[in-house]
């Protein structure tokens, strides 16, 4: 049975507007995923199917039987798998990335603390300027207020 295989990193624009993977080509867009147009979700599908018992297999009679025979050798009967960690170089380097790491989220913190006092001081100025701006406001409000009272008063008596 014979595969159509197309495979691209790239985001076309499809002739309906669509962005899709897929290749551009002068007689239109071949897209990736779609199973009319590239094979491979088919192949994969029957490679899987066709393949997996054996790969299977093979993982546990080959590679774990050789990982086991290689353990088998380097270590005596009943010995355990020795541990990195208990190490006192390891010990040393781990304690080295904590103090290293804590260091590092203080100092992004700080950096932090100090980001927020700067945007509440900003806000504070901006608010303090909207306060001045509506005091400003209110008092030509009024000034006006009192301009139209005493044209009301200049007009009734003429």
């Amino acid at each position: 049975m014979p595969f159509s295989i197309i495979g691209s990193m790239e985001d076309v624009t499809t002739p309906d507007g669509r962005v899709v993977k897929g290749r551009e080509y002068l007689w239109g867009v071949a897209e990736v995923e779609n199973e009319n147009h590239c094979d491979f979700r088919k192949l994969r599908s029957l490679l899987i199917r066709t393949y997996m018992l054996d790969l299977i297999s093979t993982t546990e009679d080959l590679h774990y039987e050789n990982y086991r025979q290689a353990q088998m050798e380097t270590r005596k009967f009943g010995e355990q798998k020795p541990r990195k960690f208990e190490n006192p170089k390891f010990k040393e380097e781990e304690e080295q990335l904590r103090k290293r790491f804590t260091e590092q989220v203080k100092a992004e913190e700080a950096r932090f603390r100090q980001w927020e006092q700067h945007l509440i001081a900003e806000r504070d100025r901006l608010n303090k300027d909207l306060e001045m701006a509506h005091s400003a406001i209110k008092a030509l409000e009024a000034e006006l207020d009192n301009l139209q009272v005493g044209y009301g008063r200049g007009t009734g008596r003429r």
